[in-house]
């Protein structure tokens, strides 16, 4: 089967370019469950410097880290639109009113042909959504709400400390307001099995979810996953697992949801395992061959 790229659909957001590129910038924002707002730990798999560029960037201006990170990339990719992510942590954690202040370099900005802002489904008040939606009258705005699972226990046991319905709830909101909303799961937490990934990807379908990343569970430092992997209390998918997992998810998501990447990576001094999750195209090779079967 064939499904939509990721490609496809920022080429249909964002038809004045032929290619679109992701900027990764960094808010100043937090986290809820991190602040001691709903927990101090975080979530049991996430350690941001595994997976953000600019995870170290808060005192950083985003007005300085447009000037810095936006020539090297006009250079790399001279006709490329620029996508502003807001990537780490929670960038709707914030009063609406010092939201609009954080946006504003990158949404006034010339080079930026559009924002895509980072967050969960807990931070999303009406007055956050109302700005998000004026600004989506100027320029594109993706809302990328994460989600994991739709399973409400393993949402609880990686202490997520939201539930399914929430996330429901917000991207209801979010497009009833006109917002694209996308999301990012990850295969093979503990306990789930292929019913878990098959319901999870159900879920963002019917929810009307324009595109999802896919990853697998892939054990970082400093997180406490990593203490239950040391401890044996789960194992994790194997290659073959996770592309079979991929490949039953995309042919749930059919061509309403498009598939914005099939894993994750972390640099190599903070990976555990698998020591496989940043073979991408081998993973990408391998899922198209299994969907090919289907």
């Amino acid at each position: 089967m064939e499904y939509v790229t990721y490609k496809t659909f920022l080429k249909q957001v964002f038809p004045q370019f032929e290619k679109v590129r992701k900027l990764p910038l960094h808010g100043g924002m937090t986290c809820p469950n991190l602040d001691g707002t709903k927990g101090f730990s975080g979530c049991s798999y996430c350690n941001n410097k595994s997976f953000s560029p600019v995870w170290n960037k808060a005192r950083i201006s985003v007005a300085t880290q447009l000037s810095e990170l936006i020539p090297p990339l006009k250079k790399k990719y001279p006709n490329a639109g620029i996508l502003a992510y807001f990537q780490p942590y929670t960038n709707t954690y914030a009063p609406s009113t010092q939201l609009k202040e954080i946006y504003a370099p990158a949404f006034l900005h010339d080079d930026i042909a559009g924002i895509s802002i980072g967050t969960r489904p807990d931070c999303l008040p009406p007055d956050t959504i109302e700005l998000l939606a004026e600004m989506n009258t100027r320029k594109p705005i993706i809302v990328e709400v994460g989600l994991q699972t739709a399973n409400d226990k393993t949402l609880n046991n990686i202490n997520r400390r939201h539930s399914f319905s929430e996330f429901q709830n917000a991207v209801i909101r979010l497009q009833e307001a006109g917002l694209i909303v996308t999301t990012h799961l990850i295969l093979g937490l503990p306990g789930e099995t292929m019913d878990d990934f098959r319901n999870t990807a159900k879920a963002v379908r019917e929810l009307g979810i324009k595109a999802a990343k896919l990853h697998p569970l892939h054990i970082v430092c400093g997180t406490r996953m990593a203490e239950e992997y040391a401890n044996k209390e789960f194992e994790l998918l194997t290659f073959e697992e996770y592309c079979e997992a991929a490949a039953t998810v995309i042919k749930e998501f059919g061509q309403d949801v498009c598939v914005e990447r099939f894993s994750g990576e972390s640099p190599d001094e903070m990976l555990i395992a698998p020591n496989w999750c940043g073979d991408r195209e081998r993973i990408v090779s391998e899922v198209n061959r299994l969907l090919k079967e289907f």
